[in-house]
């Protein structure tokens, strides 16, 4: 069936799809994902309590002969904006703050630590890479479902900003992401310990997991293929029609 805007007041975490990337020789973010989660929660539980109120004020309304604004509208953080602003608005807290950490990131460049921009990147990169997308509460309108085959901008967008923020840091192909600092009488490198977890054909602490595996592959790979998976996704979404603005969806415009 098809799926449209459904607010739920047990959010969880972001959708990595099952991997993750973690800097196992560095203290924990503060901010745990939990409070964002809660955060969410709350700010969801206030939309449903707005929209329940508008639906009442709605009926009685009609009963008295006047027209009322739509309960629907009062679900959408982005109604009152406008552009980029609603865009952004009607992501999850937690997106939102990946994102706006990646581009503090970029803008500082020369300031931030490489391994920790890439950590930052990597938070933001995965869930849009190998996640899922939910169309029908995070694009524009009220009218897109999971499965209508149209594209999704404000997806295509948050691709192209996350590909561009890498770009200020060459990519993230410098050592420095990868390996500690010289420490005064060394002469190697110690190499910094990446966890992934949950995907058999990824690495966990930079060893093979996976009896099957023969090759052992570095966090080079891991983010070889986040990089390849961003671009795929992002040309996909270029092939698809653009969707329908939301009164004509319904007048039998068909989708190919």
């Amino acid at each position: 069936p098809k799926r449209r805007r459904n607010i739920s007041n047990n959010t969880p975490t972001l959708d990595t799809g099952g991997i993750a990337w973690n800097l196992l020789d560095e203290d924990a973010d503060p901010l745990d994902a939990s409070t964002l989660v809660d955060a969410e929660n709350d700010r969801r539980a206030a939309l449903e309590a707005a929209a329940a109120v508008l639906d009442d004020t709605s009926r009685s309304a009609k009963g008295d002969g006047n027209n009322a604004a739509p309960a629907a509208s009062a679900l959408d953080p982005g109604a009152s904006l406008t552009g980029e602003a609603a865009d952004l608005t009607r992501l999850p807290l937690q997106v939102q703050f990946c994102l706006s950490q990646v581009e503090y990131n970029a803008r500082h460049a020369d300031k931030v630590p490489l391994h920790l921009a890439l950590r930052d990147w990597m938070a933001l990169a995965v869930p849009l890479a190998h996640g899922t997308w939910d169309t029908a509460s995070w694009e524009r309108g009220n009218h897109r479902t999971d499965d209508d085959g149209y594209r999704n901008e404000v997806y295509m967008s948050m691709l192209q900003k996350c590909l561009d923020a890498a770009d200020s840091f060459n990519r993230f192909s410098d050592k420095e992401c990868y390996y500690h600092p010289l420490a005064d009488g060394e002469s190697t490198r110690k190499r910094r310990r990446v966890g992934t977890i949950d995907i058999p054909q990824l690495v966990s602490d930079n060893s093979v997991s996976d009896a099957n595996d023969a090759v052992s592959e570095s966090p080079l790979v891991v983010l070889s293929r986040v990089f390849f998976s961003l671009r795929l996704a992002l040309d996909m979404q270029r092939g698809k029609n653009f969707a329908p603005p939301p009164k004509l969806s319904f007048l039998g415009f068909g989708r190919e």
